[in-house]
Order: structure tokens, then C-alpha cells, then sequence
């Protein structure tokens, strides 16, 4: 029985979808294996994806597509630790505009010799009939947009491919790019598949690719900030034991561009018991960046009340919290254009909603009677006139309810009378009907009927 089937299936059913399974697995084990590198220098326990992400971290890489106009389909993620660009600030814009104004030329007469026919493109990785290499300076990412230009010099050795001959399963991120762009436009075209190196490798580099955001972990420090502990939750993420860091100041593992404003922030936790530090560096055990950011607070002892120790919960922040952040203290906004667009609609709709709900309610106003002066002197004098005073709709109680009150004396002179009518029309029936009423009864319509005199 299936999941959200509250009934069993069948023989035929059941020998049905067994069939459709096994093709289904054999079609996706079809395409991974002629993906999948066969040569004897890939060890044979590392999948495909494993060992070519680790090939991407030990020659200081990225992956990149392109088509043959310079337009960019697709990046790896690796590029925000060497280039410092995310991948959404990539994908979608032209290579060139990333590039001296110098190398445009040659660059792009490098991508358009590409072989004109598709189907010519040989899906060997190791021929290097379509093989194409080139180097030259690529723009690196910025806090600041106003700062100047820095470029680093690097190398793109890749294939050019035809989207059509690009297996699913090792599509990854492109398969989404695809989607997103009507793949069937693509699929008779040629894209350009390279990894991209630094000439100048980069022994520490910031490791800003977060699996699992908001990972923490906690550990307690000294008032001179030496490591007291340290919790299991802190070796997956920075590498370290707890034994390695114990008795080590924690300024051995900060970067040194944050020291100045960390020194701050601790001062600012001795100054008032507790506090949260800015966005820093903290280097792990495999030698790269980790961003993070902490709370702490100073514990005091029971008996004495003098500080004790510091506890600190430390949480793993993404590079594009901390770009965000940083460009919001120089005041550069940062806009997502999808969200725009969807405020944009989500406002144009209500504002033509409000607008059809106006004019259905003036026009309900203009074919309905003259309302009443204010809806609190309409609720109050229709206990007390007629039936068609009374049987007024909630669509025009509502109207009345939400225009402004106009009092007039016309209006007040007419509430008036509707009154003197009721109370003349209850005394007549009282006496016809020869019902015996009390003094005190007769006394109050008396002073009713002076106060609407006085009032008149």
C-alpha cells in the first residue's frame, strides 16, 4: 500500500509500477554511467560529484557555462571564495562586462570559434578537438561598488558543449538555468564548459559556501578570553577538538582585519555584562575563513558576584548576510528584483481591488436613499420610528458607517419629529386601548416633550 493510498492496489497495479521503477532506475543508472570518469587517477569510492568537487578545491577553481556570446549560464559556488562574486551577481550578465575593456575583443573571438554544428561536438572529455584555453583578467567582487577595479589573473581550460548532449543527472545547478531559460531554445545550441584557475594559488581563502545556515555551537571563554570549553557541535564545523583549542586565546583564530572591531565589541561585553559581536572571520582547522557571529554574556559567582567566565554561542553566518550588512553601514541598498516585481503586482492588485470595492459601494450610495446623518443618531432613532425607517441593508449601514458625519439643522429638525411622532403615536394607543398609566410615567413623557420644545 503507498503512502496517501488508504486502499491496497492490486496484482496488476502492483507488477505495473514495479516495472515502471525499474526502468526509471535503469534509465537514471544509464545516464550517470556515461558521465561517469573511468580513468584509473579518480579512485573508485568518490562518486563523480565528490571528486570533482575536490579536483575544483585543490586547483583554486570554479565552474563556469557559457554560451558563445559571452552570457554566463551557470557558476559554482567556489567563486565567492576566490573571486569574492556570488553566483547570483554572474549568472545572467555577459563574461566581458567582468573583463578589461582591453581583453574584450580577444575573448570573444575566442568563444565564437566554436565548430558550427552541434551534433560534430564529441562528448569525450579527453579528445581536444573542441578544446579551447585561454587566460585573462577577471574582476573581483567588492563591498563598495565605487571602489576601484581589482582584477585577478586567471585560466579557462574547457569544452565546448551542446546542451542536448548534457546527461540530467550531471546537470546540477544547470538544469535549473535550463528551466528557467526555455530549454528547448537551447537544446540545439553550444555553450562553453571550462574550470576556472588563479594563477596565483590562495593558501587561506574564505569558505563562504554554508551548507546549513544558522549552524551554532557554544563554548565558554575566560575573562582573558582563553577557550574553556567547547561543545560537540563545534569539531563539524571548525574542525577542532576540544582538547586542540583549550587553554588558547581566541584571538589566535581571528582574522586580522576583525581584531580592531572585536576588540570592541569584548569591550563593550566587559562594560555591560552582555552583548552580540560583529560579523568575523574565524579560521578552521583546514585553514579556511568561517564566518560567524556571537552572543555572549558574563556569568557571575553565586557567592562573591565576580565574573566568572564568559559563555558564547557562536552561529555561522553566509558571505551574502555579511555583504548585505556591510553595504547597509555604507548605505547602498541591496534590491531583489523578483520580490520587486512581485510587490509591484501584489500592490497593483489590491489597488484595483480597492478600487472595483469603491466604485461598487458608490454606486450601491447613489441608487440607495438620502442616508441618515451619522450612522451612531441612525442606529439610535431607528428604535423608535417606523418599519421602513428600520429595514435599512448592511451594504448601505456599511456606507453610512464609513462616510464622515454632516450634521445639519434640516437633520436634527427631522430626528426631532420622527421623535415628538413616536412619543404622540404611544401616548394615542395608550388612551384608545383605555390602559391606566402611572403619574410618574405621564410626568417623564411631559419632560420629554419640553426638552424637544427647548431644543426646537
Amino acid at each position: 500500500m503507498l503512502p496517501g493510498n488508504t486502499r491496497k492496489m492490486d496484482k496488476s497495479t502492483i507488477l505495473q509500477k514495479s516495472i515502471d521503477f525499474l526502468c526509471k532506475h535503469k534509465e537514471i543508472a544509464a545516464q550517470s554511467e556515461s558521465s561517469e570518469i573511468r580513468q584509473d587517477w579518480k579512485p573508485p569510492f568518490l562518486s563523480n560529484e565528490e571528486f570533482t568537487q575536490l579536483m575544483l578545491e585543490a586547483l583554486d577553481g570554479f565552474f563556469i557555462a557559457i554560451m558563445t556570446d559571452g552570457n554566463i549560464l551557470y557558476v559554482s559556488e567556489s567563486v565567492t571564495s576566490l573571486l569574492e562574486h556570488l553566483p547570483a551577481d554572474l549568472v545572467d550578465q555577459n563574461l566581458l562586462n567582468f573583463l578589461p575593456v582591453g581583453e574584450h575583443s580577444e575573448v570573444y573571438k575566442a568563444l565564437s570559434t566554436h565548430p558550427s554544428d552541434p551534433e560534430s561536438l564529441n562528448t569525450d572529455y579527453l579528445k581536444t578537438k573542441n578544446h579551447l584555453e585561454f587566460c585573462c583578467h577577471m574582476l573581483r567582487g567588492a563591498i563598495d561598488p565605487k571602489e576601484p577595479p581589482v582584477y585577478e589573473y586567471v585560466k579557462f581550460i574547457g569544452n565546448f558543449k551542446s546542451l542536448n548532449n548534457v546527461p540530467n543527472i550531471t546537470r546540477n545547478g544547470l538544469a535549473g538555468v535550463l528551466q528557467r531559460s526555455l530549454q528547448p531554445a537551447f537544446d540545439d545550441q553550444v555553450c562553453f564548459v571550462a574550470t576556472v584557475r588563479l594563477a596565483k594559488p590562495q593558501f587561506i581563502k574564505e569558505m563562504c559556501t554554508v551548507e546549513e545556515p544558522n549552524e551554532e555551537f557554544t563554548s565558554r571563554h575566560s575573562l582573558e578570553w582563553k577557550f574553556l570549553f567547547l561543545d560537540h557541535r563545534a569539531p563539524p564545523i571548525i574542525g577542532y577538538l576540544p582538547f586542540e583549542v583549550l587553554g588558547t586565546s581566541g584571538y589566535d583564530y581571528y582574522h586580522v582585519d576583525d581584531l580592531e572591531t572585536l576588540a570592541k565589541c569584548h569591550e563593550h561585553l566587559m562594560q555591560y555584562g552582555k552583548g552580540k559581536s560583529c560579523y568575523y572571520r574565524f579560521l578552521t582547522k583546514g585553514q579556511q575563513w568561517i564566518w560567524l557571529q556571537t552572543h555572549y554574556y558574563i556569568t557571575y559567582h553565586q557567592w562573591n558576584s565576580r565574573p566568572e567566565f564568559i559563555v558564547c554561542t557562536h552561529t555561522v553566518v553566509s558571505y551574502a548576510e555579511v555583504r548585505a550588512e556591510q553595504r547597509r553601514e555604507l548605505g547602498i541598498e541591496e534590491t531583489n528584483p523578483e520580490a520587486t516585481v512581485d510587490k509591484s503586482q501584489d500592490s497593483g492588485s489590491e489597488s484595483q481591488l480597492n478600487t472595483s470595492s469603491l466604485k461598487e459601494a458608490l454606486e450601491r450610495f447613489d441608487h440607495s436613499r438620502t442616508p441618515s446623518t451619522s450612522s451612531h443618531s441612525s442606529r439610535k432613532s431607528s428604535s423608535h420610528v417606523s418599519d421602513n425607517t428600520c429595514t435599512s441593508t448592511a451594504p448601505k449601514l456599511h456606507m453610512e458607517m464609513a462616510t464622515p458625519p454632516r450634521q445639519s439643522l434640516a437633520s436634527t429638525m427631522e430626528m426631532t419629529s420622527q421623535r415628538r411622532s413616536s412619543i404622540s403615536s404611544q401616548s394615542m394607543s395608550s388612551q384608545t386601548t383605555g390602559q391606566s398609566l402611572n403619574p410618574t410615567m405621564m410626568q417623564q413623557q411631559q419632560q420629554q416633550q419640553q426638552q424637544l420644545q427647548q431644543q426646537q
